[in-house]
């Protein structure tokens, strides 16, 4: 019996394979199968909106497909390259309703061929209707497997849907045989007679499928390597919360494509919820911080948690996991309403990733936002492009449980967008719009069981194609041990070959290599085909048969290596290495290099940079390829690397703050070349370029000293880092002793030390200046000591040396004064000295040689003889102030002063003077309590002389006279100041000041007559400014409140009004109002209302003190041309906005208030 095995078609973008632990295949392919399950309409104000079936085909270079469902065919249809073509599939046809549920459907499936020979293509489906949607990757035939797990969500009810789980499958075999197993632990039988037949299982109830698996039936003959395919989901629900509703659609991938790694990206801007289902008991599964065990095969785990930020799912059993967004009501991660509703994707793990794939991102129905989500390592995130670009708009962001993956939202405006990546990447497309959404894995790699390989002899690389004029073996990798095989190539004859295999373990069990090495190589760029018929043995409860699996592949040209680079260089110099290969195959970019230098060095890199550390001349040789095996023919080049530099130098490992560091510097150069440039950089932001350079640091710290050389054919040496520790000098210092000729021996105080304190471990050198003296000129003791032997200046040093060596010399002026001094002593304005006045005395005292170095006073030498002031540093011509004790009485006092003088400590001289001091007078001056500034005049005696003695006295400042009258009118309002002083008869004088505050008088501003009817009304009108003022109106009859400024006057009466206005100061101020009460109104009895500013309007004066009056205007005739209640507004002799002719009018007047009316004739004249 002859089986049809899974047939393989090997892709151009294919990762190649280093080793046979597993092979991937791609969601590419020419063979796919999809179905239009059962979903809930949406209803709006047109109707209830049915969805529609939309299959999009692309593919990364030309390629042809025919679609067809039922009745309905495509026809042979072109598919351009990275172009998502677009196929709508008839509702009638493929659509499968409610009732047809769990039973056998034929034509139901959605059949997509790819034309033989043609290349290969990428599926996508999209059920769309208004407020409806959902999309899913649909994946090849030899892509899928034999056992799936059901990925559903929490079922819930709504009215008028039909608000069910469903599994779909679909056969793409004959006679192929289902156990679907439900999670109460019932197994249906599904026998599928046709490839293309469907069953959809959907519960009578909400059920939650989720669990749920079907698998081949291994006891049905025929069919132990048959494939079929599962899609599950929702005929519509809610997550999150219940507000609106979307169907739930993805097609599910075989047990064999699950993983352990799975990289979990947000939808933008919006939260999510995770399913995982483990495929094996006692799963243990990590992601965002936790731990959990997954008990049993196909139990799943919930995450309950709302997520919004990108994490990292991991495994150490194989798990499939599903990511939800939520009801647009819910979905916000920002706050706000977003578009958008539940949806689910299949996620792709890690192990699956891809490096290429073109994508469709629908508008369809209502989708308004489309973003495309991808996952990949961080080190590799500058290599992903969409549409030949980097990203356009979002932001790669590291994942913070997995650095070294990095995530990006990217949103996209295109319907077709081609992705790629030097290395492998995971991605969804999504889409979002007004209550509907959709979102499916963008492609895939998924894994086989049985596939071939095509072994290069010349680069010992497996792939999945030939490469021209290189030879080839052939491998071929199945689940089983093969009783027998023959190859067939093309339409060769067929070979019985069955070789001894190479048994290798994988992640889903032992697998079978068999080496057909036959050194075949092609000399041309087409397709093949290879076809192996295996014979298999009866393996659990399948008949053993041959099997016969056909595989197509390409014969790829051999890469065209181009680089460039430099012909020389330097040692130690980065050398660029540019490389423009051409790969000779349209749309294909290299995307493999190898490069040897020649010095035992290799890259992989594209453009790498190469330093080489030895001088001489190397062969770099480099080839290029595509990462499915292809490499180039190797190329050459010779570069020649010039002589080397080293740097070298020497310096002391230590030195001082201020001192001089040597650098000696010891390069060399190899033969041909002279060293010419001297880079040194010390350290401290200084540098020199001087062979041998000193330099002083003036901060004590480690200092990195660095020299790079530099020679005479442009080459620059590796840099030599030496450091040099910098110590702190020591602090120098002594105190200058005084002295003169006919001093003994002077001593110097020592005043060094450590710069951290203290003198421990300090030496010390002394000179004194005097070289005559010999031997002892010098000392080494702590204070310096020396006897001087003439008047004159010297330089006296000492230099003091830390432990570290380090050396600080002071030098200081030292003057040994003369021993002759000529005291003299001047009393300044000796005949007038008063006791409250300092006395004033000038040193003119001189030395014969050098200077004065010390004056003492005793300023009362009879009566206080040991109180001394002391000057240690005097100056000749220097005055000194001294105030002697105050006076109690009158009586003049005597005093003498004696000055001492000094220039050394045994040279002094003294001089004395007698003074009379005379008695002045001690005045007070009290406080004066403030005046308004309408106070009058007032007289100040608060200032007067206290001990008695004779002489006058006399006031100044503003608005004061001599004798102290203080007139507050004069001075104005403020703070001033008044002085008093008193000169005695002595001719002695003492002054005071005092303050004085004058206070101003409110501002008021009135009318001063009123005229009011009798028995009228009217306000005062009074404004007033102050501090915080109070108001008082006396007589108060007629008003109706006597403390406000404008009270309301009720005229009886003619009356004087007085106003009295007072501050909080006390100030005040006096007004009269004169109230005059008018018997009668008088009405004028003719105005002339012609514009020229005279008597234009009627105006009845003080007719405003009755304010509820009327007046009434009539003409001849008995029509009234005016009225008005109140008069503030005067007849104008307008009526209706148009002048009144000129004549005689009757006016009425009413007063109210039981007042007589006025009346009479008004004449209008113009």
């Amino acid at each position: 019996m002859k089986k049809l095995g899974l047939v393989i078609l090997l892709l151009i973008y294919f990762p190649f394979i280093s080793n046979l632990a597993a092979q991937n295949i791609s969601n590419e392919g020419i063979d796919f199968w999809t179905t239009f399950p059962t979903h809930d309409p949406s209803e709006n104000n047109r109707g209830i909106q049915y969805a529609n079936i939309r299959i999009y085909v692309t593919s990364k270079t030309t390629s042809e497909v025919v679609v067809s469902c039922g009745s309905y065919t495509s026809g042979l249809t072109a598919i351009p390259a990275n172009e998502a073509v677009p196929f709508d599939i008839p509702r009638t046809d493929a659509y499968i309703s409610e009732v047809q549920s769990n039973a056998v459907l034929s034509q139901k499936g959605i059949h997509i061929v790819v034309t033989p020979g043609k290349p290969k293509v990428a599926v996508y489906a999209h059920i769309y209707a208004g407020a409806r949607s959902a999309a899913s990757l649909i994946l090849p035939t030899e892509s899928l497997g034999q056992k799936y797990y059901s990925m559903n969500y929490t079922q819930d009810a709504a009215q008028g849907g039909i608000n069910r789980n469903f599994l779909t499958l679909i056969a793409t075999e004959d006679n192929t045989s289902l156990l679907l197993h439900r999670n109460n632990g019932v197994v249906i039988k599904i026998a599928l007679a046709k490839a293309g037949e469907v069953y959809q299982y959907m519960p009578g109830n909400t059920e939650d499928l989720t669990g749920t698996f079907v698998e081949i039936d291994p006891a049905s003959a025929d069919n132990c390597s048959k494939r079929f395919a599962a899609f599950s989901g929702s005929t519509s629900l809610t997550i999150g919360c219940s507000n609106s509703r979307d169907p739930l659609f993805q097609q599910l991938y075989p047990t064999t494509s699950w993983g352990k790694n799975y990289g979990i990206v947000p939808f933008k801007d919006r939260t999510y919820y995770i399913r995982i289902i483990a495929q094996e008991d006692n799963t243990k599964v990590q992601f965002n911080g936790n731990t959990i065990v997954i008990a049993k095969a196909g139990d799943y785990y919930q995450d309950n948690q709302i997520l919004t930020q990108s994490l990292f799912v991991t495994a150490d059993k194989k798990i499939s996991v599903a990511q939800y967004s939520l009801t647009q009501d819910c979905t916000s991660a920002i706050g706000g309403d977003l578009y958008g509703d539940p949806e689910m994707v299949m996620l792709n793990p890690i192990e699956f990733n891809i490096k290429s794939v073109t994508l469709f991102s629908s508008d369809r129905e209502n989708i308004i936002e489309r973003y495309i989500n991808v996952c990949m390592k961080t080190s590799a995130i500058s290599s992903f492009k969409i549409n030949g670009s980097a990203p356009s708009n979002g932001t790669w962001s590291i994942i913070p449980s997995k650095p070294e993956y990095s995530s990006i939202q990217i949103n996209i405006n295109e319907i077709s967008s081609t992705l790629t990546a030097s290395d492998g990447f995971n991605a969804i497309a999504y889409g979002f719009g007004d209550h509907e959404s959709y979102a499916y894995s963008a492609g895939t790699n998924l894994a086989a069981n049985n596939y071939l390989l095509i072994s290069n002899k010349t680069t010992k690389i497996d792939a999945q194609n030939a490469c021209l004029n290189q030879a080839s073996d052939f491998k071929i990798v199945l689940s089983y041990k093969a009783i027998k095989i023959i190859w067939t190539l093309d339409d060769l004859a067929g070979v019985e070959y069955t070789p001894v295999p190479q048994e290798v373990p994988t992640a889903n069990g032992l697998t079978y290599v068999y080496l057909y090495d036959k050194n075949i190589t092609f000399d041309s760029i087409k397709q093949h085909k290879m076809v192996v018929s295996a014979e298999m043995p009866n393996l659990d409860n399948c008949l053993g048969a041959d099997v016969e699996y056909e595989f197509t592949f390409d014969v790829y040209p051999i890469p065209t290596p181009k680089f460039g680079a430099a012909d020389d260089a330097c040692t130690y110099a980065e050398v660029i290495f540019t490389e423009s290969s051409e790969s000779n195959i349209t749309s294909r970019l290299i995307n493999k290099w190898q490069w040897d230098f020649g010095d035992g060095e290799i890259s992989t890199e594209q453009n790498p940079r190469h330093i080489y550390k030895n001088s001489g001349s190397f062969t770099i040789k480099f080839s290029a390829g595509l990462d499915d095996g292809c490499m180039s023919d190797v190329i050459e080049k010779l570069i020649t690397i010039k002589p080397k530099i080293t740097a070298k130098f020497s310096v002391s490992p230590t030195g001082c703050v201020n001192t001089e560091v040597v650098f000696l510097n010891q390069s060399t150069v190899e033969p041909g070349a002279t060293i010419d440039t001297w880079l040194w950089n010390f350290g401290d932001g200084e540098t020199s370029a001087e062979e041998h350079p000193k330099h002083k640091y003036i901060l004590d710290k480690v200092y990195e000293v660095t020299l790079v050389t530099g020679t005479d054919n442009g080459c620059l040496s590796l840099p030599q880092k030496i450091q040099v520790t910098i110590n702190k000098l020591p602090l120098a210092d002594f105190v200058l002793p005084e002295a003169c000729l006919k001093d003994d021996a002077v001593t110097f105080k020592n005043l060094s030390a450590n710069t951290g304190g203290g003198a421990s471990g300090l030496t010390y050198l002394w000179n004194f200046g005097d070289p005559a003296s010999g031997a002892g000129n010098t000392s080494t003791q702590t204070d310096g000591s020396h006897k001087y032997s003439s008047a004159k200046l010297y330089q006296v040093s000492l230099t003091t040396i830390n432990p570290n060596g380090c050396i600080n010399t002071i030098t200081k002026d030292f003057t040994v004064n003369g021993g002759k001094i000529t005291p003299a002593l001047l009393v300044m304005n000796k005949s007038n000295l008063c006791s409250n006045r300092e006395v004033l005395v000038q040193n003119n005292s001189k030395v014969d040689f050098g200077k004065i170095t010390r004056v003492i006073f005793y300023i009362d030498a009879l009566n206080k003889p040991t109180e001394a002031i002391v000057d240690e540093d005097p100056e000749e011509g220097e005055t000194y102030p001294f105030l002697y004790p105050a006076f109690t009485t009158t009586a003049d006092q005597h005093f003498t002063i004696r000055m001492v003088v000094f220039s050394g400590t045994k040279c002094f001289e003294e001089i004395s003077e007698s003074i009379v001091v005379k008695s002045a007078p001690i005045v007070i001056f009290g406080s004066i309590p403030p005046i308004c500034i309408n106070g009058g005049k007032i007289t100040i005696n608060q200032a007067r002389e206290t001990i008695g003695i004779q002489g006058t006295g006399r006031y100044d400042g503003p608005g004061i006279l001599a004798d102290g009258t203080f007139d507050p009118a004069v001075a104005g309002t403020g703070n001033h100041t008044l002085t008093y002083t008193f000169t005695a008869t002595n001719r002695c004088d003492e002054s005071k000041t005092q303050t004085i505050t004058v206070y101003p008088i409110p501002s008021v501003t009135l009318t001063r007559d009123i005229y009011v009817f009798i028995g009228g009304q009217k306000k005062m009108e009074v404004s007033a400014s102050g501090s915080n003022l109070t108001y008082k109106w006396t007589p108060s009859a007629g008003l109706d409140r006597d403390d406000i400024p404008e009270p309301l006057i009720t005229a009886d009466d003619d009356r004087v009004y007085t106003l009295t206005i007072q501050s909080d100061q006390g100030c005040s101020i006096t007004e009269k109002v004169y109230l005059h009460v008018l018997k009668a109104i008088v009405a004028p009895s003719a105005f002339s209302p012609n514009g020229d500013g005279v008597n234009d309007q009627w105006v009845i004066k003080y007719l405003e003190t009755y304010p509820d009056a009327s007046v009434s205007v009539f003409s001849r005739s008995g029509e009234r041309v005016f009225y008005s209640h109140g008069y503030i507004t005067p007849f104008d002799g307008n009526y209706k906005n148009q002048p009144l002719p000129v004549g005689t009018y009757y006016y009425i007047i009413d007063p109210k208030g039981g007042r007589k009316t006025v009346s009479g004739p008004l004449t209008i004249l113009r």
